[in-house]
């Protein structure tokens, strides 16, 4: 049965972002200093706010008619940065900022994962991982591994997310850590690390439902997740000291996401197995909003 984590039963202490309401297939956000109005076709509840809290958001994201994946367009009634603001996630500093598919630059349901993925780190007690974080966005998992001792490839097909990446990375006063920035297809990347014989002793991937490569390489991560997973067990060490896979996609649950693991990456009595539903904790109506799904693997040594 999936759970919701009992670190999710609160907000993240030291993150500026909040979850302030949510009801009728909408949620109202702040990030920083903003308040946004995002889809959130879940939510079939009531708001717990009055429209005048709602009214207050500098704006809104609708996707276009008859679509609800494929982009959309903002409706301001305030304006905000155009370049973006600072968002800080604890010790780090991130850029957030509005863009055409209403994301505004990292996901806050994720929070809780970096959390975990710093204590993996950390519980080594110095002895430096070689992580990769695979589809890695705008680096908010790469940030916190690399702050807590690990040296990180951060992959991602899109230049635009790896440069929006490294300027995290230089914001947050890491730029001399040790990280590794590699724009390409995930699969032709895992094939010539293989050929390399280069191992990692952890693995991060978060792959989207959807999406091309920089050659316009097309996936799709139902008929595609076996065969990535795969290419990932050839570039994992014997004993990897952690795994966290995390999905949005409806089709795979978190109980899905385990079983993948134990059957590409890692044996059933080898460490310890976690999974359950991500989720943001809703302030004003007191709920959690589902997010997606995690399943996460640390190693018994």
């Amino acid at each position: 049965m999936n759970s919701i984590s009992s670190d999710n039963l609160y907000p993240v202490n030291n993150f500026d972002y909040q979850l302030l309401d949510t009801g009728k297939l909408k949620k109202l956000e702040r990030f920083g200093p903003y308040r946004f109005i995002r889809p959130a076709p879940q939510v079939i509840w009531p708001p717990k706010l009055a429209k005048t809290e709602w009214d207050k958001a500098n704006g809104e994201f609708c996707h276009h008619k008859g679509k609800s994946t494929s982009g959309g367009e903002w409706i301001f009634r305030n304006p905000v940065p155009k370049n973006g603001w600072p968002l800080r996630f604890q010790d780090l500093i991130f850029t957030a900022q509005t863009t055409s598919f209403g994301h505004l630059g990292l996901f806050p349901e994720q929070a809780q994962n970096w959390i975990w993925i710093a204590k993996q780190i950390k519980r080594l007690n110095g002895n430096k991982p070689n992580v990769l974080n695979m589809f890695g966005y705008t680096g908010a998992s790469t940030l916190v591994a690399a702050e807590s001792g690990a040296s990180v490839t951060h992959l991602d097909a899109s230049k635009t997310s790896v440069t929006w990446a490294r300027k995290n990375l230089e914001s947050s006063g890491l730029t001399d850590y040790p990280v590794r920035w590699i724009v390409d297809d995930a699969e032709k990347f895992l094939l010539r690390e293989h050929r390399r014989n280069r191992k990692y002793d952890a693995l991060i991937m978060d792959p989207p439902s959807f999406g091309r490569g920089p050659k316009g390489e097309v996936w799709n991560i139902e008929t595609q997740m076996a065969t990535l997973l795969t290419l990932c067990k050839n570039i994992l060490c014997e004993a990897p000291k952690f795994i966290l896979l995390t999905t949005h996609s409806p089709g795979l649950s978190s109980l899905t996401l385990k079983n993948m693991m134990i059957k590409f990456l890692v044996s059933p009595d080898s460490g310890v197995f976690h999974t359950g539903d991500m989720s943001i904790y809703d302030t004003g109506s007191k709920l959690h909003l589902p997010s997606g799904f995690y399943a996460r693997f640390s190693s018994n040594s």
